[in-house]
């Protein structure tokens, strides 16, 4: 096991920060703060190190698993009360092929925050996807303290053969994931092997009060869920939840490798369970919802729409969690809303209590550039909070320096996160499926600014705008600049956003 310590996060003009310095490539970030002290941070994402900060993000410490069964990706960490982490992902078989090598999930504990110790659980001989963790946490449950395992069996990733399928498997451990059980499978139907939204995927366990567990899943534009009643024992027969419009994988978001909507079920202050997934309206319009379970009539409410704008921007990729500021669950989510093409996106949150949500913030006054189909923005994004500490969101960005996808991190330190302050910006995006680059531009308050590509004293691009009302440009106004990339042969440009004596740049390299 190598670690070693890490620089500062890169600050930059604005509240977003880039993780690493130099930034380090990654997606699908996990990150997890030890409910006991908020300095105790541990961050995963997909490459075969954690990061573990003992000063609140201050400095990290990287540490570099290697387990036998090898790392993937996919990975999930939780750190508990009693300062245990727990880590699960993808294994990486040296001895077998790309999907075959994922003969496993690994799961890996540590009691010391320094050495993993791994164990293979689930290897059979086929495929083994993506898990997640649950820990029993309540005071009155008969099993507080287990450890729940939940991920998807395939016969054979990717088989159009309808003899290969996908089902939900599950396990538990009752000595702090020191041992685990025989796995079984939950799901009574079978999915295809596709990885498409006949598969059956993205099982996530909700726990009650009384040791009760929920799992759920979607499958043939479904969502699934089944109960069991024993801290995993034994589980009863599946269940429709609700329909799921367009499925899981929401192949109708531009500007990315792929999205989707899986669902995730947590849990608030009284016990009642919440699950929140994206799935299209009648319109094909992709949105956020969630459902209440009622633990009394044993049944899920109607979906309840979260994203509150008005009009026809995809919001998806959802992740929720408890927030332990307020004692009910946070949803963080990708929305495209300020964005005219669908070419940026931003972060935003929301808190559910019961059939209300709240107003919706944007955590991320910068956009994040979709740069198209050859990147891999991951499948997932995360968020964990401390009491009465505020929380920290991660999810996935891009470098446009070193043309990679990277990991970012907005920090709220009040219990409910306000919207980020509109500040003048520039976000850039290289528009990779097309002959022109895009620059999203932000000038609130001012009644007119102007856009210059300069390379040393000569100006390649000026472009000038003009607000329509006399109050100027609005918070979430952003202008989208289409440039062709034949006007900028390879070099390093100076991208200038001017009004009266504020001037905003930023360096762009072509290659």
């Amino acid at each position: 096991m190598l670690w070693c310590l890490i620089p500062l996060f890169l600050w930059g003009q604005f509240k977003v920060k880039t993780f690493g310095d130099p930034a380090i490539p990654g997606n699908e970030p996990s990150i997890s703060i030890d409910p006991n002290d908020a300095d105790n941070i541990w961050l995963a994402f997909n490459n075969n190190h954690v990061y573990h900060s003992l000063n609140g993000g201050k400095q990290w410490l990287d540490i570099e698993v290697n387990p036998p069964q090898g790392f993937y990706g996919d990975p999930v960490i939780h750190v508990t009360s009693a300062g245990v982490v727990y880590l699960a992902h993808l294994a990486k078989n040296p001895k077998k092929s790309y999907p075959e090598s994922f003969d496993c999930i690994v799961f890996e504990r540590s009691t010391n925050g320094v050495e993993f110790h791994s164990k293979a659980i689930g290897k059979n001989g086929k495929m083994q996807d993506k898990p997640w963790i649950a820990v029993d946490e309540w005071i009155e449950s008969p099993y507080k303290n287990s450890v729940y395992l939940s991920w998807t069996e395939f016969d054979k990733y990717g088989s159009e053969k309808t003899s290969d399928s996908s089902r939900i498997r599950f396990c538990f451990s009752r000595d702090y994931g020191a041992t685990f059980s025989n796995p079984v499978v939950i799901s009574d139907v079978c999915g295809d092997a596709k990885d498409g939204d006949q598969t059956a995927e993205g099982a996530t366990i909700g726990i009650l009060k009384n040791g009760t567990l929920c799992c759920v899943w979607s499958r043939n534009d479904t969502l699934w869920y089944d109960m069991s009643r024993d801290g995993g024992e034994t589980w009863g027969k599946d269940r429709v939840l609700s329909a799921m419009k367009g499925g899981w994988s929401m192949d109708q978001v531009q500007g990315m490798m792929r999205t989707n909507g899986m669902p995730f079920v947590t849990h608030d202050k009284k016990g009642r369970l919440y699950v929140v997934y994206a799935a299209e309206d009648v319109q094909g319009d992709a949105n956020i919802y969630y459902q209440i379970f009622n633990p009394k009539r044993e049944h899920f409410s109607q979906p309840i729409k979260i994203n509150d704008d008005e009009g026809q921007r995809s919001q998806f990729c959802p992740f929720v969690k408890i927030d332990q500021n307020t004692g009910y669950p946070r949803v963080i989510w990708y929305d495209k809303r300020n964005s005219e093409t669908g070419k940026f996106c931003q972060v935003y949150t929301a808190e559910l209590k019961n059939l209300r949500v709240s107003p919706n913030r944007c955590i991320t006054n910068v956009p994040i550039p979709l740069t198209g189909s050859k990147k891999f923005y991951g499948d997932y994004i995360g968020f964990d909070t401390h009491k009465s500490k505020g929380g920290r969101a991660v999810f996935t960005g891009y470098d446009f320096q070193t043309n990679e996808n990277v990991i970012q991190m907005a920090k709220w330190s009040k219990k409910r996160p306000k919207s980020s302050k509109a500040a003048p910006c520039i976000a850039i995006n290289p528009n990779e499926d097309s002959d022109s680059a895009i620059f999203m531009i932000q000038m609130p308050g001012e009644t007119s600014c102007t856009f210059e590509i300069k390379t040393g004293r000569f100006t390649k691009v000026q472009k000038v705008f003009l607000s329509d009302t006399e109050e100027g440009f609005g918070s979430d106004d952003f202008i989208e600049v289409y440039v062709n990339k034949q006007a900028l042969p390879s070099g390093v440009y100076n991208i200038i956003l001017r009004r009266k004596n504020l001037a905003v740049k930023k360096r762009y390299w072509v290659e």
